[in-house]
Formats: structure tokens, C-alpha cells, sequence
């Protein structure tokens, strides 16, 4: 449905100067625009929009607190307590299992194994 800027603010239930600052952030306009020419909106089209952009403002968010949790629980870690040896075996587990997964799809090769075909 083709909706001009004040009946695109309704439907959001936002202010004009909202919907403009949308536009500048990249909302998709129909057509018009320029000196005296109305803006027109495709409201499917900006819907689908405003709903990306929430989901990656929320995606970044989680991001970054999760960035932030990480960096807070290992900084709080204190050498010696049962979270800083749990956090050190499962970083190891983790580890091991990276080392192994890469052996299997033949990333790498143990050493015994090319010491033994070198020394040929």
C-alpha cells in the first residue's frame, strides 16, 4: 500500500522527523522526494525494513554483551578457585577437540607420524 510520510507515521505511531531520520538510515522510498514532491512509501516494504533493522540492533547488542561476559568472566577469574579451574578445563576440552576435529579432516598430521616418514 503506497502511504505518504504522515500516514507511514501513524501506522508506526512515530513523528514525521522520525520517518525522516528512518530515510536517512536507508527506509525505502517508492518514489518522490526533492523540492515540492511528496514522499511516497511502499508500508510492506518499510515494515519488512523496520523489522531487519530491529533484529540487527538487537543481534548487536546480544553481540556485545556477550563480548562483554566473556571478557568480564575471564578477567574475573582468580587463579586457584573451582571457576578458574573450570574455566580452564573446558578451554582445554575445547581446544582438544578443535585440535581433534582438524586431525580428522586431515588439517594436520601428528608429529610421530612425520618424524617417522622424514627419518625415511
Amino acid at each position: 500500500m503506497e502511504v505518504n510520510k504522515k500516514q507511514l507515521a501513524d501506522i508506526f505511531g512515530a513523528s514525521i522527523r522520525t520517518i525522516q531520520n528512518w530515510q536517512e538510515q536507508g527506509m525505502p522510498v517508492l518514489r518522490g522526494g526533492g523540492k515540492g514532491n511528496e514522499v511516497l512509501y511502499d508500508s510492506a516494504a518499510v515494515i519488512k525494513w523496520y523489522a531487519e533493522r530491529d533484529a540487527e540492533i538487537e543481534n548487536e547488542k546480544l553481540r556485545r554483551e556477550v563480548e562483554e561476559l566473556r571478557q568480564a568472566s575471564e578477567t574475573d577469574l582468580q587463579p586457584g578457585t573451582i571457576e578458574y579451574e573450570r574455566h580452564r578445563l573446558t578451554r582445554a576440552q575445547a581446544d582438544a577437540q578443535e585440535l581433534k576435529n582438524a586431525r580428522d579432516s586431515a588439517e594436520v598430521v601428528e608429529t610421530a607420524f612425520c618424524t617417522f616418514v622424514l627419518s625415511r
